[in-house]
């Protein structure tokens, strides 16, 4: 994976929940204009992934209209390829169009071709991603919880099976696992993204409050994992700093994003099986 992406309506609110919570650190800033992007902000660093999280700043540009239409949270999930012409006549073949190419280095599959889960696919490196040579900036604020990784991405699709067929097609990559007596909530699939996974989790349909703490009426990305090292005290501790938990599930805490900046965010101890980081 090269970077999860958040688009929030507010980024300053995101970067200081965050900051707090899990320690995130920016690792650049910058305002882009072109109404594909049509965000202020950048890449930040949490764990062991980076994160670029934005903020609309162009009306009627994409990020505008997901923010405006969703409420925004996470957005997307981008990958790297070694050849963008190759993988995009690759999608192609496979009934996938192209949504958008902003640069000639990374362009966005269609949404609706991919069940609603919206992909970033770049041949290009990012000189201040610390994967690439750089330095992993000193925390801002010292964090409440010691994160280890940004553990997964989470997507809400109407068919997790079809989703993980078509995604791993176009991925080149192969299920991680599948369960099959998933509960709500619980991620049913996951797919390798090379470094990390995107699990993929039914839709909540009447449920989504109480699953999520808010409404998702549509398929598409929706959740930032992030593995912690003790989880057996936690609840004091995000209490004290106006954190509220919204549900304990087998695979972690999820958090009510109202008060993590409206970015959908689970706390879990463990990767999920078969991440390719346990190899």
């Amino acid at each position: 994976m090269f970077h999860s992406t958040a688009m929030v309506a507010d980024y300053d609110l995101a970067c200081e929940r965050l900051t707090l919570l899990a320690g995130l650190r920016v690792l650049e800033y910058s305002e882009n204009p072109q109404p594909e992007i049509g965000r202020r902000g950048g890449m930040v660093w949490i764990g062991d992934n980076s994160i670029e999280l934005g903020q609309p700043i162009v009306e009627g540009g994409g990020a505008f209209r997901f923010v405006t239409r969703s409420g925004g949270g996470m957005h997307s999930v981008a990958v790297q390829v070694d050849d963008l012409e190759a993988t995009m006549a690759h999608m192609e073949s496979c009934g996938v169009r192209i949504a958008a190419q902003p640069m000639k280095e990374f362009c966005f599959s269609d949404p609706r071709d991919t069940d609603g889960v919206f992909v970033e696919w770049g041949e290009f490196e990012l000189e201040v991603d610390p994967r690439f040579g750089a330095t992993i900036p000193p925390f801002a604020t010292e964090p409440i919880l010691d994160v280890v990784h940004h553990a997964f991405v989470g997507a809400i699709v109407e068919d997790p099976e079809a989703t993980a067929e078509l995604l791993c097609r176009l991925l080149g990559t192969s299920v991680v696992f599948e369960e099959a007596n998933a509960g709500k909530g619980e991620p049913r699939f996951g797919v390798s993204l090379g470094d990390c996974v995107l699990a993929l989790y039914c839709m909540p349909k009447g449920q989504s409050l109480e699953l999520w703490g808010r409404q998702y009426g549509r398929a598409r990305t929706h959740l930032l994992a992030l593995s912690v090292r003790d989880t057996s005290r936690i609840e004091q501790i995000l209490a004290e700093h106006h954190f509220t938990v919204l549900r304990r599930c087998e695979t972690g805490i999820v958090l009510d994003p109202s008060t993590t900046g409206h970015v959908q965010v689970m706390l879990v101890e463990d990767l999920l099986p078969g991440d390719p980081r346990l190899d």
